[in-house]
């Protein structure tokens, strides 16, 4: 079985019935959907109501993209768990390959692609070729919605998302950077398929660099490493990204001063 773990806040109605019904359409159809409301409820009980899939519902009372992940992965049954986002669907064949391709080579955790189909362009760039053993500095470049868990060979307790970063935290990202280095310090193989297995619109690039978000990259760094390690990554960062940010130079001071105040759990 895939697990299917669905943080919402209720709002996108239109994206969530998308979502709802390219899961429906799997050829694989051993799924199951674990949706944690943050709000609306009701409303999202109303769409969950008409579909033939296995679902849990789960509504809370907290926001936070995290604290939500955190609390759907109590509810997963299947031997593999993805995280969506409500606005992404997925592929009528993605879960087929996806659990083929991973039961087969007996991966631990497999990054795959995610597709923009209306400007028909790769959400991000991504290497062509498969890389088993993903190193530290391309775990940076991953997404939430592409990583899929095989939880017959990592421990459940060990699936937990830092709940000081992701949408709705004190850093509104990094969440999955933070998850995925964690795992990887524990031990377990990371890798990468050349597969597109999620569709998911393709922002622009100001959309990715809010204030906040650069803010949170010291932190992120730090969380990950240590206070100098964090500190020049950030640098590095805002050196490569200052052509798309407005007010590079105090956007590094803020970053740096956070970083500085962070504690690490």
């Amino acid at each position: 079985m895939i697990s299917v773990v669905l943080p919402t806040i209720g709002t996108r109605e239109a994206e969530i019935k998308r979502l709802v019904e390219s899961l429906e359409k799997q050829t694989y159809k051993n799924v199951e959907l674990i949706v944690v409301t943050q709000d609306n409820h009701e409303k999202i009980q109303s769409i969950l109501a008409s579909t033939t899939l296995t679902y849990t519902h789960v509504p809370i009372n907290k926001r936070g993209l995290s604290i939500a992940r955190n609390v759907g992965m109590q509810y997963v049954k299947g031997d593999i768990v993805t995280f969506s986002d409500d606005d992404c669907w997925y592929p009528e064949d993605s879960f087929e390959f996806v659990n083929d391709y991973m039961m087969k080579k007996n991966e631990h955790i497999t990054c795959f692609q995610i597709f923009d189909p209306t400007k028909k362009d790769y959400y991000k760039s991504y290497p062509d070729t498969p890389i088993p053993q993903t190193n530290w500095r391309k775990l940076f470049n991953k997404s939430s919605i592409e990583i899929f868990v095989n939880l017959s060979k990592v421990k459940r307790e060990a699936i937990k998302f830092d709940e000081k970063f992701g949408l709705g935290a004190t850093y509104p990202s990094g969440e999955e950077n933070v998850f995925l280095f964690d795992l990887k310090k524990q031990g377990y193989r990371i890798s990468y398929f050349p597969q597109i297995v999620v569709y998911h619109l393709k922002p622009d690039v100001s959309t990715r660099l809010t204030n906040a978000q650069i803010i949170g990259k010291g932190p992120m760094f730090k969380r990950i490493f240590n206070t100098p390690i964090a500190l020049a990554l950030v640098t590095l960062f805002l050196v490569k990204k200052f052509k798309h940010i407005e007010q590079p130079l105090s956007l590094l001071t803020a970053s740096l001063k956070e970083t500085l105040t962070y504690k690490k759990n």
